[in-house]
């Protein structure tokens, strides 16, 4: 009994964790025709809870990058713990607990997500750490800063741009190649910039909003062009380009480390 029973907490599991179609066939076979799922927010019945364990959702690439333990008992009960990478936006850990009636058919699937450090946003009152690794390393981490902004016929732009970096504690730098590019002539009307980072590999967001200005002080413009990677410099070895800064105004997002916010206006 207890074997089949197993198997069916284990065919249940796979089709949460994968959400392939075999995987919930073989899992339909195991659950009672009034079967419960009870996710402590939302309960569902019968057909709803294979639907429910089936298929692809917005955390099922983080359910199968998890580590899912047997099946322990619990009384006449069965219990499955999946622990899940140190990500952001997503759950932690998700706890399942199997109850059981006539034939070894799961009746009660009781469900506990445990979601991560992507809670509420902390204050902040300066660029985190964190995000400011994450921002400087962007080009080599294949995640370029994409960059809005309004050009000078008041069309919407986005462009990526592998030289953004944290300048200061509370502003950006891009060096510019161009130094009469469409974005330069755009702050003469709008200097209104928004720039957006996501690594979906971490479940990273960051958005980030400022006003921009061309920095003219040679000081700035060594320093700026210095900390953009070199693959960038290459593009402008005689550094005729521009010196971009941001002031940012607001900051909102994170990752695995945590959730910030900054509101500078």
């Amino acid at each position: 009994m207890a074997d089949k029973r197993a198997q069916a907490a284990e065919a249940v599991v796979q089709s949460i964790k994968t959400g392939e179609r075999s995987a919930s066939s073989r899992a339909a076979a195991h659950l009672a025709p009034d079967v419960v799922l009870d996710t402590g927010r939302e309960k569902f019945t019968g057909a709803e809870v294979l639907e429910r364990i089936s298929g692809i959702w917005a955390f099922t690439p983080i359910y199968q990058r998890g580590s899912w333990s047997e099946p322990e008992a619990d009384g006449d009960r069965l219990k499955v713990k999946g622990v899940f990478p140190d990500l952001g936006a997503a759950p932690s850990e998700m706890n399942l607990t199997f109850s059981f009636g006539a034939g070894d058919k799961i009746t009660v699937i009781q469900q506990e997500t445990v979601m991560g450090r992507f809670g509420p946003p902390q204050e902040v009152t300066e660029v985190p750490p964190f995000i400011k690794g994450q921002i400087n390393s962007a080009l080599f981490n294949n995640t370029p800063i994409c960059v809005a902004y309004v050009d000078e016929n008041g069309q919407p732009v986005q462009t990526l741009r592998g030289s953004t970096c944290v300048f200061s504690p509370t502003q950006l730098g891009i060096w510019l190649r161009n130094a009469e590019g469409g974005l330069t002539r755009a702050l003469a009307k709008n200097n209104k910039l928004s720039l957006l980072y996501r690594d979906s590999n971490s479940r990273s967001t960051v958005i980030i909003q400022g006003r921009g200005h061309i920095e003219t002080d040679p000081e700035v413009r060594r320093r700026l062009y210095e900390m953009t990677p070199e693959v960038e410099q290459l593009h402008d070895p005689q550094r005729k380009g521009a010196a971009l800064i941001i002031d940012i105004t607001r900051l909102q997002g994170g990752g695995p480390r945590g959730n910030f916010r900054m509101q500078r206006e």
